[in-house]
């Protein structure tokens, strides 16, 4: 399961993909990336990992392991204080091995494996670019499973949230922090069902993204279809083909 998931811009997808900029949504520039997927990752945690961090993480990449696809509906919440900026925004992504399909209200992002379409409701338009060019961190596939790889972490606490879920909260700090664009990742992971339920990712330009997992379906049957492009669906679409 390999989520690292993503506000009216997915911030893990982002202008790269011609998708809403960072700071107007989410970008599971994921997934997301962050909730769902140990499907692309092989990861181990990091030496630097307190014991009790360690054997949440250990379970949770251990489940993730057996995913060979994925749903999951999700909201997400970008808030900058010095800025007033509060948007919130629901999505949901569809996962089958490296293809991916993100719904967003006004964007849907599709990789069928071989081109990467990136749509825009509001212009409609439809961007193509090579999937290889994308960072792998920004992979919507991964919108849930960024913490997978990189960091070293911190268990803070264990306790039921307001719907009497147990959650166990970890705090992942990367190991290369000058090479990200954030400090800290706090995930909440449901200790009963040992799935990722919230990853709050905090930047260092004062943003502060919030990913909650509201459903999430493991190993379904996704046809393929959800993974092509059907331009007879969008009349008129423009098509812009950066590859």
């Amino acid at each position: 399961m390999d989520f690292s998931l993503i506000p009216s811009a997915f911030v893990f997808l982002g202008t790269p993909l011609a998708c809403p900029a960072p700071h107007t949504f989410v970008s599971m520039k994921t997934l997301f990336s962050l909730l769902a997927s140990g499907l692309l990752l092989v990861s181990t945690v990091n030496a630097q990992d307190d014991p009790k961090s360690k054997a949440v993480m250990d379970k949770l990449i251990a489940k993730n392991k057996t995913y060979t696809s994925f749903e999951a509906d999700f909201s997400s919440r970008l808030v900058n204080s010095t800025s007033k900026l509060d948007v919130k925004q629901d999505g949901n992504v569809k996962v089958k091995g490296k293809k991916f399909r993100l719904t967003l209200p006004e964007n849907t992002v599709i990789n069928d494996g071989t081109v990467l379409w990136a749509y825009s409701k509001k212009s409609n338009e439809a961007t193509l670019n090579d999937p290889a060019e994308m960072d792998q961190e920004l992979d919507p596939s991964k919108l849930f499973t960024v913490y997978e790889k990189g960091f070293k972490s911190q268990f803070v606490d264990e306790k039921a949230d307001a719907t009497g879920t147990v959650v166990q909260t970890i705090k992942l700090f990367p190991l290369d922090p000058a090479k990200k664009p954030y400090h800290t990742v706090i995930l909440g992971v449901d200790k009963n069902k040992v799935e990722p339920k919230t990853v709050q990712v905090l930047y260092k330009d004062g943003n502060v993204v919030t990913y909650t997992l509201k459903k999430f379906t493991p190993n379904p049957e996704l046809a393929e279809t959800n993974f092509m492009f059907d331009k007879s669906k969008y009349p008129g679409v423009e098509l812009n083909d950066m590859r």
